[in-house]
């Protein structure tokens, strides 16, 4: 079935879109602010590149003829996230280490730069997840159009079978004491 989206900028509308946005703002911000434009020239560039990429393929996937292939830019614009919060999670890892910062005014200005990648990374987590509910649910409706090609839908389901299969057996080892051996033998739990 091809995707036919009713408003031809609808993509604007969404909160991963204009989460996106706020995102590659504040991150143009924070290199423009605290980055060094020579020794961090390439850091730079690369957390504005990211940051921009995470709206952007929120925008292509939305044009694009199917939801299948909406679905594989959603998940380019969450791989550009996670790039983004590698970046992040390094630049905290070194000013809390004091690796970054200027030496003689350590305190508050490390305190704002600590504050505000914290600030980040909240903000990319967040987007992470409402992604991922996203990606979910545009892939409830393909099964649900049956437009997801077979093989998807049985690995899909395969791994959530396998999931429940897990939490069921933790809890009956938990209750009663049992579990299942290599073999599938149901045994008792030694102590």
């Amino acid at each position: 079935m091809i995707y036919k989206p009713k408003n031809p900028v609808g993509y604007k509308t969404l909160l991963t879109w204009k989460q996106a946005g706020e995102i590659y703002r504040k991150a143009k911000d924070f290199t423009k602010t605290y980055l060094n434009n020579f020794r961090d020239q390439r850091l730079a560039n690369h957390i504005n590149d990211s940051g921009r990429s995470v709206q952007r393929n929120i925008e292509e996937g939305f044009k694009r003829a199917t939801t299948k292939e909406y679905v594989s830019f959603l998940g380019f614009s969450r791989a550009s996230l996670e790039e983004l919060k590698g970046d992040f999670e390094e630049l905290k890892r070194e000013y809390g280490k004091g690796i970054r910062g200027d030496k003689g005014k350590e305190g508050a200005i490390r305190g704002k730069v600590m504050s505000e990648i914290e600030g980040m990374l909240d903000l990319i987590y967040g987007e992470d997840c409402m992604m991922g509910r996203q990606i979910a649910s545009l892939e409830n409706k393909m099964i649900k159009e049956k437009t997801m090609p077979q093989g998807e839908v049985i690995k899909k389901n395969w791994n959530k079978s396998k999931r429940s299969d897990e939490k069921f057996w933790k809890h009956v080892e938990n209750r009663f004491g049992l579990k299942q051996d290599e073999s599938g033998k149901v045994i008792k739990k030694e102590e």
